[in-house]
């Protein structure tokens, strides 16, 4: 996986060919979207918490990856509803106190939302067809430089 971390980009989601997923697009789109849930005031004082605005980004990207987890149990019926939990949080933001958790984690909630809003009409289904190839990793105008 790709080492810069400036941006969270769709290269931080694969190693090789097998791993360019639509359920790891899913993951990519969920990592951009925890980052524009959260709002500026609160990444701030994560920067003077250790989280620079490339850890801030790693962490997002590990918080994803998680968060794929949870995704497959609901697809297996292992839970009734999706649910995103302080576990999670904590895991990819080890370095933080509880308020600061509960505050992303409802941050979370929100991309969580509005992700799911936009996949509602999206016909790649990213979800459903997790095992599929993603061919959007190949479409260099999803990355940044």
């Amino acid at each position: 996986m790709y080492s810069d971390y400036l941006e969270i980009e769709p290269y931080h989601f694969f190693s090789n060919n097998d791993e360019k997923t639509k359920l790891n697009w899913f993951s990519f789109e969920l990592a951009c979207e925890i980052d524009r849930a959260v709002p500026h005031k609160l990444k701030k004082r994560l920067s003077k918490r250790g989280y620079s605005k490339k850890d801030f980004n790693k962490s997002c990207i590990k918080l994803a990856i998680l968060l794929q987890g949870v995704v497959l149990k609901r697809l297996t019926n292992e839970i009734s509803e999706m649910q995103i939990n302080y576990t999670e949080v904590e895991n990819a933001f080890p370095k933080l106190n509880d308020k600061t958790i509960n505050r992303l984690l409802d941050c979370v909630e929100i991309a969580w939302e509005n992700l799911l809003g936009i996949c509602v009409s999206c016909p790649s289904a990213c979800v459903s067809n997790k095992d599929d190839y993603c061919h959007m990793f190949d479409d260099k105008t999803y990355y940044g430089s």
